[in-house]
């Protein structure tokens, strides 16, 4: 998931459901690993007490809030962040986006990263996973 996705997340995007902490994500709950979950509920503390001494400002509920309260955080300050602590998503972003784009369709692959179906279908022919045998064999199928 890219972070420019993720920084526009609200407070309502995070559900807590007993020991088990999930997020919204276009209609759908995500479950989220033990040690991210922690990490996730500690930051919709501070989020929520934040947003409550902020409410007058801001109508929405930011998961991670800029300094103006009615705007999320910039994503080049998070890329920063992240920089110093050693943690560059693009590798990570694009090793994941190669392993998917070597088992699913270009067309799923767009619909799962946000990308375009042209960006997917550069993905796939990196990988050199064609589809085009298994769209005519689907069409083979039907009667």
């Amino acid at each position: 998931m890219q972070i420019t996705r993720i920084l526009v997340l609200t407070t309502n995007d995070v559900a807590v459901q007993e020991a088990t902490v999930q997020l919204k994500l276009d209609g759908t709950l995500l479950q989220l690993p033990p040690r991210l979950a922690q990490l996730v509920l500690k930051h919709l503390e501070h989020a929520e007490a934040a947003w409550e001494v902020n409410r007058a400002a801001s109508t929405i509920p930011w998961l991670f809030a800029g300094l103006n309260p009615a705007r999320p955080i910039q994503s080049q300050y998070i890329y920063l962040k992240l920089r110093r602590l050693g943690l560059g998503g693009l590798a990570g972003r694009n090793t994941a986006r190669l392993a998917l784009a070597a088992d699913v369709s270009a067309s799923i692959l767009a619909a799962l990263t946000g990308t375009s179906i042209d960006n997917a279908t550069d993905w796939a022919n990196f990988v050199k996973r064609n589809w085009t045998d298994y769209i005519a064999s689907r069409r083979k199928d039907r009667p």
